[in-house]
């Protein structure tokens, strides 16, 4: 009875020694001195350019300054695929009702993106805790955070070790999620595609083996969207498009947004009446948005300048259009796609609007009509 009493005591220590063996020699690796976490992500099939576009969205979404947090971009140059941010946040050691134990960390987050390949590392970090400043140099290290025999932690500078290490894991697996979304998609087959001539818009056909795939895409779920959709909209814009395979037109937009309705996974976008792709959102029960690397940023402004009406806007834009499984245009040229289908359109009045002053501007004008569509397929490069 002695003997079993004693292993139940010791169960507890010994899980938190297997917990702890990952924090312990090695754990915290060194650089010329200097703590450096790194990770090497490899993501096949996406060049420099797109995978360039996808960190740079995690990242301005990830590093903004909240609160007493001043978390940034510092650098960014898509054309050498370098970019480097600043991190603040807290490690949170004990949170309890009469408890509140935590450091503020700051640290540097680099990134050297190739074709197919991101690299990333976690250097600078330091520590503001009871306002005492210190580095992770001289707090964290194997000589400083592990006893002589280096097979245990010191109390003091181990909580920091612990919650260090599980930051850096979580901003690598983050990362790593948002670029390689691709990774959880099995492999699917493709559809054949051939560009608008000058005579219609487009008229390619669709595949019926395969339905939902589209060449050089991998499709993901609405919840692996990447990027922040308020700067997708209002720095890089988006194209709506809608019609059918024997006559469609696209238009630039930068208002809409991501929601949820109904249980539904959906976008919101708005059209006004006076433009030629409106006629062709009323017909049609399906319609795309796409978005695009800032190397398409001329063939947006072309689009959201001319009208279809008028001229052959696809061909003089140099998009290349393909046509969805489910019938509905987009171009390969966009790094993401998300297809819907209306839901509900609402057409705006100027009475509905509660700010004074755009009500004066709105005023017998025509006014926007907003489409909520369900997403049916997301699509990324």
């Amino acid at each position: 009875m002695k003997s079993l009493l004693f292993i139940l005591l010791c169960i507890p220590s010994l899980l938190w020694a297997q917990d702890e063996e990952k924090y312990l020699k090695g754990a915290v690796p060194e650089v010329n001195g200097k703590v450096t976490f790194t990770k090497t992500i490899e993501v096949p099939g996406l060049s420099q350019e797109q995978l360039f576009h996808l960190v740079q969205n995690w990242a301005q979404q990830y590093f903004t300054e909240k609160d007493e947090f001043h978390s940034r971009i510092l650098y960014s140059d898509a054309s050498t695929g370098k970019l480097a941010s600043l991190g603040e946040e807290y490690l949170v050691f004990t949170d309890k009702a009469l408890s509140l134990d935590r450091s503020k960390i700051s640290y540097q987050m680099f990134f050297d993106i190739t074709n197919g390949k991101c690299e990333a590392k976690i250097t600078a970090i330091r520590y503001l805790y009871e306002e005492q400043n210190s580095s992770a140099e001289s707090t964290i290290t194997d000589e400083v955070a592990l006893y002589k025999n280096k097979n245990k932690l010191i109390r003091q500078p181990g909580k920091f070790r612990i919650h260090t290490i599980d930051l850096v894991d979580r901003l690598f697996s983050d990362l790593q999620k948002a670029i390689t979304p691709q990774a959880h998609i099995p492999a699917t087959s493709t559809i054949s595609t051939h560009p608008a001539n000058s005579n219609i818009l487009a008229t390619i056909p669709t595949s019926s083996t395969a339905p939902s795939t589209l060449q050089g895409f991998k499709q993901i779920s609405p919840e692996q969207i990447p990027g922040n959709i308020i700067r997708l909209l209002s720095q890089d814009w988006m194209l709506i498009t809608a019609g059918n395979t024997e006559d469609f037109n696209t238009m630039t937009a930068s208002w809409g947004g991501l929601g949820h309705l109904y249980n539904k996974p959906v976008t919101f976008c708005f059209i006004n009446p006076t433009r030629y792709t409106y006629q062709f959102m009323e017909k049609e029960g399906t319609y795309t948005l796409s978005f695009y690397t800032e190397a398409y940023r001329d063939a947006l402004k072309y689009c959201g300048s001319h009208s279809g009406k008028d001229t052959d806007k696809i061909k003089e834009s140099g998009l290349s259009p393909i046509i969805t499984p489910n019938g509905t245009p987009a171009f390969s040229e966009a790094w993401l796609i998300i297809e819907c289908r209306k839901l509900v359109s609402q057409s705006f009045i100027p009475e509905a609007l509660h700010d004074k002053i755009l009500r004066n501007q709105w005023t017998g004008k025509s006014m926007h009509k907003m489409y909520i569509g369900e997403i049916l397929n997301v699509w990324v490069k």
